[in-house]
Formats: C-alpha cells, sequence, structure tokens
C-alpha cells in the first residue's frame, strides 16, 4: 500500500502522457506541469488521503496528519483519546453488526480486535481504485488536449483564425501559427493490365538474356573445341613424323607394356594413393638386351608425346640401381708407374683420350630424339663395362686388385692400372687429354676391356641356342657367369714379361758355357724362335686343312677358353731347347714345359713341367753344361 500511495503523489503534481508513436510533438509541450492544463480542486484532499495512509513511513506522514487534524500533542489529554477510541469502536460496531446478530458466539472483544485490519484493507482498495480511476481521466484528459492541440495547429495553416482559437496559451508562444502543413496523399494502384505487360515484358527481356548468354557460351566452347582438335592434330602430325624419323635411323621400335597412373580410380592402389595399370605403348630399344647382355638396365625408351607433340625421351622402369650405375658416363683407364723409393708418389704415365672418344661418339649440338637415343646406347655401353669391372675385380683381392671408393685399381709388371668412370661434367671429361708415354697402351687396354665386353655377350647368345636339358636332383640350370676381363689383361701382362725373362734365362745361360756376349745377345736375337700366343685358333691347323667358316670370325680368339700360350724355341750344338708356356685365367698362374731333346738322334733328354722359373734355369744349367 506504500507504493501506491508513493506512486499516486507522484503521478499527483502532472497529468500522464499518452504512448502515441506517430506523434514526433517537442516534449516541451505536453509537459503536465504546464499552467494551460487544469488543476483538479480535490489535489488538496488526495494529497491529505495520500499521507495518512502512508503506512510505510508512519512516524512522518501519520504524526504530521494527527497534529494537523487535532492539534498539538501539548493539548492532547487522556479524555480526547478515549472519546477518539469509542468513536472508532462504535464505527467498527456499525461495520461488524452483522457477525454479532449471527449468534455465532464472537465476543466483541474479539471484533474489536479484527475490525481495525480488514478496515484498514477495505481502505486500501477503496484508495487504489480511486487512483486507478483519476489515472484514466488524467491520460484522457492529456490525450483529448493534444489532440485539439494537433488539430488547430494543422487547421492554422489553412485558417490561422479558426486555428488559433482552439489552440492553447503554451502551444501558441512555443509555435509559430501555421508552422504544420499536410497534403492529401492519393494511393497508387498499379493497373493490373499494365502490371501484367511490364511482366511480361521484364520476363521476354530476361528469356532473351539467358538466351544470349548462352549463346555466347557456346560459340566460345565450339570456338576452343576447335583450335584444341586443331593442335591435337598438329601435335599428333608432329609426333608421327619424329616417329618415322626413328624409323628412318634404323632404330628398332617394338610396343611394351608401362604402368599408366590414374587418380581417384578403383583397384590396386599405389603408395601415393593412385591406381597403376598397364598399357601397351610405343618404345624404342637402345639397350643390349638383344645382344646377349645381362645387365639390369634393358634400354627401353618408351615413345612419350610431349609438349607441342615432340617425343619425350623417358627410360622404361627405372629402379635405384641407375642412381650409381646409370647416367652419363665413360671408362677411363690410367697407368701409374710404381715408384722406386717408399716415400715417392706414383707417377701418371699413360690415360686414355675419354676426352676425344666423347667428341667423337656423342652428339652435342642435336637435340633430337634420335640423337639422344644414339647417346644413350653409348653410355648404356659404357655403364654395363664399368658394372662388369666391379663384378670381377670383387673376387680378385688375392691377385692384388683393389676397389676404393669405386675405383680399380689392378697391380702389374712395373705399374699398376686406375679404372673408373668419369662423368661427363668432370674437368677431365671436359678437357684434352695430355701426352703422355703410355698413352697408347691405355687407349688399347679401353679398346680391349670393350672387345671382351662384346665377346661376352656373344657367348651368352650362342649359349641360347643350346637346347635346354631336363633338370634332375644332379643337375642344375645353367647360369651365365660374369664376363672375364681383368683376367685377360692381367694374364697376358705377366705372360710377355714372363717372356722377357726367360730370353734373360737363355742369355745368362749361354754365358755360363763360355760364350761371349755380344755371340750371346747374337743368338739370342736370331737363333730364338718365340711363337707367341699360339692358342690363336686360326693358327691352329685343324682349322687350316678342315677350311672352315672361323677364320672369319673376329671374335674367336677373344671368346676362346684357352688362355695365352706361347713357345720359345732354341738350338744350340747339338740340342733343342723346346720352353712352352701356358697360362690359366682361372688360376692366374703360368706352367712351364720344358723339352730338351738332340738333333741328331731324336733323343729326349728332359721332359717336364715347372712352377718356377728358378728351377727351370737351375735344369737347364745342368743338362747343358752335361751335354756340352
Amino acid at each position: 500500500m506504500g507504493d501506491i500511495t508513493i506512486d499516486a503523489e507522484e503521478k499527483a503534481g502532472t497529468y500522464p502522457l499518452p504512448n502515441i508513436e506517430y506523434l514526433n510533438f517537442n516534449k516541451s509541450l505536453i509537459e503536465g506541469v504546464h499552467n494551460d492544463l487544469p488543476n483538479p480542486y480535490y489535489k488538496q484532499q488526495a494529497y491529505i488521503a495520500n499521507e495518512r495512509s502512508d503506512y510505510a513511513h508512519p512516524t512522518e506522514n501519520i504524526i504530521r496528519s494527527i497534529i494537523r487534524e487535532y492539534g498539538p500533542f501539548s493539548e492532547l489529554t487522556e479524555e480526547k483519546l478515549e472519546n477518539l477510541i469509542e468513536k472508532d469502536a462504535a464505527a467498527m460496531d456499525v461495520d461488524g453488526g452483522n457477525e454479532d446478530s449471527s449468534g455465532n458466539g464472537v465476543g466483541r472483544s474479539e471484533v474489536l480486535e479484527i475490525s481495525p485490519s480488514a478496515g484498514m484493507e477495505k481502505e486500501v482498495e477503496f484508495y487504489k481504485a480511486r487512483d486507478e480511476i483519476l489515472t484514466c481521466v488524467r491520460e484522457a484528459l492529456g490525450s483529448s488536449t493534444l489532440t485539439l492541440d494537433f488539430v488547430s495547429l494543422l487547421l492554422s495553416s489553412v485558417r490561422p483564425a479558426a486555428g488559433s482559437s482552439s489552440m492553447s496559451p503554451h502551444l501558441k508562444e512555443s509555435i509559430k501559427i501555421g508552422s504544420l502543413s499536410c497534403d492529401r496523399i492519393v494511393p497508387n494502384i498499379a493497373d493490373p493490365d499494365e502490371k501484367r505487360r511490364q511482366h511480361n515484358i521484364e520476363s521476354m527481356t530476361l528469356g532473351r538474356g539467358l538466351k544470349l548468354q548462352s549463346l555466347q557460351k557456346s560459340a566460345s566452347l565450339i570456338k576452343d573445341s576447335v583450335q584444341q582438335l586443331k593442335k591435337n592434330l598438329d601435335d599428333e602430325n608432329t609426333y608421327w613424323n619424329e616417329v618415322l624419323d626413328v624409323l628412318k635411323e634404323n632404330e628398332l621400335i617394338t610396343t611394351v607394356s608401362a604402368p599408366i597412373t590414374l587418380p581417384g580410380s578403383a583397384g590396386g592402389f599405389s603408395k601415393q594413393g593412385s591406381s597403376l595399370k598397364q598399357r601397351r605403348v610405343l618404345s624404342v630399344k637402345y639397350g643390349y638386351g638383344d645382344s646377349g647382355s645381362d645387365y639390369f638396365d634393358n634400354g627401353i625408351a618408351i615413345l612419350q608425346k610431349g609438349e607441342g607433340g615432340h617425343i619425350v625421351f623417358e627410360k622404361l622402369n627405372k629402379n635405384e640401381r641407375e642412381k650409381t650405375w646409370g647416367g652419363p658416363k665413360i671408362v677411363s683407364v690410367k697407368i701409374f708407374k710404381k715408384p722406386t723409393y717408399a716415400n715417392e708418389s706414383p707417377q701418371l704415365i699413360g690415360q686414355s683420350d675419354s676426352y676425344g672418344t666423347l667428341q667423337r661418339e656423342i652428339i652435342h649440338e642435336d637435340e633430337s630424339f634420335v640423337s639422344k637415343v644414339k647417346n644413350s646406347r653409348f653410355f648404356i655401353f659404357e655403364n654395363e663395362l664399368f658394372w662388369h669391372l666391379m663384378k670381377e675385380a670383387a673376387g680378385l683381392i688375392t691377385v692384388q686388385v683393389n676397389v676404393v671408393d669405386s675405383c680399380i685399381k689392378v697391380d702389374l709388371v712395373g705399374c699398376y692400372l686406375q679404372l673408373e668412370a668419369l662423368s661427363i661434367d668432370s674437368e677431365e671429361a671436359k678437357t684434352p687429354t695430355p701426352q703422355l708415354p703410355a698413352n697408347n697402351r691405355a687407349d688399347q687396354i679401353i679398346k680391349f676391356f670393350r672387345i671382351l665386353l662384346c665377346a661376352n655377350n656373344y657367348k651368352n647368345i650362342q649359349k641360347l641356342r643350346i637346347p635346354p636339358v631336363a633338370l634332375s636332383k644332379e643337375v642344375s640350370a645353367q647360369k651365365n657367369k660374369h664376363g672375364v676381363l681383368i683376367r685377360p689383361v692381367i694374364m697376358y701382362t705377366k705372360h710377355n714379361h714372363m717372356i722377357v725373362q726367360f730370353k734373360e734365362l737363355l742369355r745368362s745361360l749361354l754365358l755360363e758355357l763360355g760364350t761371349d756376349d755380344a755371340r750371346a745377345t747374337e743368338i739370342i736375337e736370331r737363333d730364338l724362335i718365340v711363337k707367341k700366343y699360339v692358342n690363336d685358333p686360326n693358327l691352329l691347323q685343324q682349322f687350316q686343312e678342315l677350311k672352315r667358316c672361323y677364320n672369319n670370325d673376329p671374335f674367336l680368339r677373344v671368346y676362346s677358353k684357352m688362355a695365352p700360350s706361347s713357345l720359345l724355341i732354341l738350338k744350340n750344338g747339338n740340342l733343342k731347347v723346346w720352353i712352352e708356356l701356358s697360362s690359366s685365367y682361372a688360376t692366374l698362374h703360368i706352367s712351364m714345359n720344358v723339352k730338351v731333346t738332340k738333333l741328331d738322334s731324336k733323343e729326349t733328354l728332359l721332359e717336364s713341367t715347372f712352377n718356377a722359373k728358378e728351377d727351370v734355369e737351375q735344369c737347364l744349367s745342368w743338362i747343358l753344361k752335361q751335354h756340352k
């Protein structure tokens, strides 16, 4: 109740304002404090009633109202208080008379205890209803006043006299008469036929725009397709012309199965998540697989169509070993002279002409596919040659053949060979070979290696002509052995050195028999018969008599299983000395067969096989002295 009285007190001084959102007036015109609004006469009475009913602050309001009604406390006596209490009790009796006459047995003391609270509640409800009625009246009064002022101000723009007569004085002072005006608004209702016609025009315009856009896009797609088709035709023409150029160079073109990558397709997936399928594609063979080569790189390049239809050189089935053995390399041979003393360094006395070989064999100016095939054919042969050299050198440690940092060192008589694969980008391959005394020997050795590799491949082809045999537990399949390349060089070098040593041995034996130095040298140079390398099948009697076609085979001596063999024949007096030197590729050892006969009686004095030169020297010395 206290809140209600406070709200009533706050609203008593001003008129309530209506919530009119469509009017945007100055608030100073519609505030309830202005003097033009009527002030009801009962304002003072409402204030007193609200103050008397403010039980939230009894100390101030009630005492103030009591003093105003009954006078100061100094004039208040007990008799006056009793009279007031009796009057209030009589008023309460009148209100609760019905309950006393009902015979419920409620005493007066109980009525006196209940009646003050019941009367207070009724009084609160009364004041609350009264405040609500007053609030509604004030709102109606304020709204009508504002409406009258608005209509009067609007009317003053047309009829100033009529409008100003009904305006409030406060509005006349604040706003100029005739400042508010209005216009008649005629609703713009479109004609249905016109609207339908406009809609049809817009639809036709939109349809024409879409058709034009589609037509332009179709024309652009057709134009792009025509250009792409023309480009594809030009690419195909270029591609097949280059294929014909490859055929004109007598290159072997065949079809192989090559893997193609199809991203996102179903099937077997690779590590990258793409499926791999096989297809037949054109390829060219530049390797030596059909010539008997057992090199891991078959030398097959795909005729891949590149940009502009040009053929791109792309190897088939690259593997990890090609990173070590593949690439543009050339085998180089260097000859070093062994130092005489331990503190001396080896001296380079010969080097193969790698620079000249590259200049002769490699095509530098032309970048065509045929040129790349020819260059790749040369490099794959060099890579295969060095691969076989490394394979063989790994098993020749016992004969002082070492492999150090991809470099092969072969120990020979008085010198050693150094074999290595030079990259074409190295400084040595780009500069001319220096002039050294043993350059010719180094060139001959590298040519000998290349001939031996061709001979080994030829032997592999000959093995394919042999019909296969049924395998059993005791017989296993024949496997191609690695080519023999380094062993012949070692064996021929030792064999030649052994011939020189036996010439000195025979000369020393003649000196022991009393022959002077000049005569001994003349006998060795004139009378000593030396038949080198009698393992040549072309010189054998059986081939000469049968006149077979082997005489026309340039590789017959190279791929023969017979190691170098020589014969030394010396006639001294009535004695004839035969010394046969027989070599072996398997053991790299030279056996010496010595035979001594008499010329007149053909009697054989000695026929034996020796393994050491010293034993031959002692035996011949004793026989020559005995039959001097």
